[in-house]
């Protein structure tokens, strides 16, 4: 009888541990699961992670579907730098704290990834060369030009002219080491000299002097002129042949003078570039020499008006001496030349006479003082005219 009772006893006790536990793990003395909770196991009160459900310890980054703990202004613009409001309230993006501050020495301020704005792509000291313009970066990292172009050729110096940055168009890689080009209106070598003006490109003159009766003159003048101004001469040997080499080409008047004979002129004789020009006196009609003296009192020749050297002692033509028939040789009667540092003389036949300088003053009493300067010939030389007065 008390076995039986105690066998009732120990079925009982574990009857209630059975209900007790299930209880315990449901909430419910039925033993039926409650609808709404976690089922994904890991913890009461929904904390399992991805059931969707905001447990107690859950947060919007461990379970970013819950919006019931999303802030209101969810996805609403933050900060300065573009950023939007995250579900826990935080910004996507961070603005630094400094932002918009001034920073460094050029006027600069901080941006959103921190940096100053003046902040450039180079570093001090470095260089380039843009579009043929030579940069240098400054201390602030910007690049700035600091390149000479001294022919304003639109290529600098320091980026391939540094050879001919004295001449316009031309470059250290199309340079040549002479004039080659006598006509393109460049200097081609970077000499200074462009075409026609370089030595380069000089060319000759050559030819033949006969007189009326078609005889070979010798020891006649053939001077090349252009103006009044002789750029180079020659004197025929005893075959009448002249030659005027290394003369700039361009064009000239060959003029053929004789103490014996009235002086001829050819005009507009053109010398080629790099070329030999033949100008012959005696194959055209009116282009030899006629016997006569060309000589007149004045010194000069009968067919034009400059003092000729040739004509000391003929026809009343005299000079001084051999210092002032060398001043007066190619001017014109009445010009002044210098005999010498204290002296001048009138041409032809002049003495030297002593340089007066006399200087001059202007002052008014009252109003403005007027200046005008000109540049004028007096007694064939270029002075400088200053008229001043009282206005």
């Amino acid at each position: 009888m008390n076995f039986r009772y105690l066998r009732i006893g120990i079925l009982a006790f574990i009857l209630f541990i059975l209900i007790y536990s299930v209880y315990s793990a449901t909430g419910d003395p039925t033993g039926e699961t409650q609808s709404g909770g976690d089922s994904g196991g890991g913890g009461g009160g929904g904390d399992a992670p991805g059931d969707g459900v905001c447990g107690a310890t859950e947060t919007c980054a461990t379970e970013p579907a819950c919006g019931a703990c999303c802030v209101a202004n969810q996805g609403q613009s933050c900060g300065s730098c573009g950023g939007v409001v995250l579900c826990d309230g935080s910004c996507s993006i961070s603005t630094p704290a400094d932002y918009g501050l001034a920073c460094g020495s050029c006027g600069g301020t901080i941006q959103c990834d921190g940096s100053c704005s003046v902040q450039g792509s180079c570093s001090p000291g470095q260089t380039q060369c843009i579009n043929n313009r030579y940069q240098t970066c400054n201390s602030c990292n910007q690049w700035q030009n600091a390149g000479t172009d001294s022919d304003g050729d639109g290529v600098d110096a320091q980026c391939g002219d540094s050879l001919c940055d004295n001449a316009a168009g031309v470059f250290d890689s199309t340079k040549t080491a002479t004039e080659t080009a006598c006509a393109d209106s460049l200097d081609n070598d970077c000499d200074g000299l462009v075409d026609c003006a370089d030595s380069d490109c000089d060319g000759s003159i050559n030819g033949t002097l006969t007189n009326q009766n078609g005889q070979l003159v010798s020891g006649a003048d053939i001077s090349a002129r252009r103006g009044l101004t002789t750029i180079s001469s020659s004197t025929t040997n005893q075959q009448g042949n002249y030659l005027i080499s290394l003369i700039n080409c361009g064009s000239y008047n060959l003029v053929a003078s004789h103490p014996s004979y009235a002086s001829q002129t050819k005009s507009n004789v053109y010398v080629n570039p790099q070329q030999t020009t033949t100008a012959n006196f005696g194959e055209e009609s009116g282009s030899s020499l006629v016997l006569g003296t060309p000589c007149e009192a004045d010194c000069t020749f009968a067919d034009d008006n400059l003092i000729h050297a040739s004509c000391d002692g003929r026809n009343g033509c005299t000079f001084y001496d051999n210092v002032s028939k060398a001043a007066c040789d190619n001017s014109q009667p009445g010009w002044v030349r210098d005999y010498n540092s204290t002296h001048y003389v009138t041409c032809a036949s002049g003495s030297p006479q002593l340089k007066i300088e006399i200087g001059a003053s202007v002052s008014c009493e009252s109003g403005t003082l007027v200046k005008v300067t000109r540049i004028v010939f007096y007694n064939g030389k270029p002075v400088k005219l200053v008229v001043a007065a009282c206005g």
